[in-house]
């Protein structure tokens, strides 16, 4: 740490101050300490920050689109499934009343005919 440093006495002081003599010194590599590692100042990795924020926003709309569409295409199959089970129900329904139809046909034949069974026993 820095022998000359101070805690802040105010609000309006800056948080670390280091002397001018280190803010403008050169590290080993001749980079002054102000600007970032791989040679990028303050604001080129702010741009590339936002850089890649904006990317994966869009990486997160293009996500986010592809489950809409899967959704979609979910629904979709979903429904024609449903339509097709609808009609093998009310084709199931007609054949049941046509054999409930016909079951009371006989039944009535049936009735018919015993009662003129017993009409002739008489």
């Amino acid at each position: 740490m820095d022998p000359n440093y101070k805690f802040p006495g105010s609000p309006g002081t800056p948080l670390l101050q280091i002397s001018p003599e280190r803010v403008n010194q050169k590290n080993e590599s001749g980079i002054s300490p102000s600007i970032g590692a791989g040679g990028h100042s303050r604001d080129s990795s702010v741009y590339e920050k936002v850089a890649k924020f904006d990317s994966l926003a869009s990486q997160s709309k293009a996500l986010e689109r592809k489950a809409n569409d899967a959704a979609l295409k979910r629904a979709m199959v979903g429904r024609e499934e449903a339509e097709t089970e609808m009609r093998r129900y009310r084709e199931e329904v007609r054949t049941l009343r046509k054999q409930v139809e016909e079951g009371n046909a006989r039944e009535r034949k049936v009735g018919e005919r015993l009662e003129t069974v017993m009409v002739s026993f008489k």
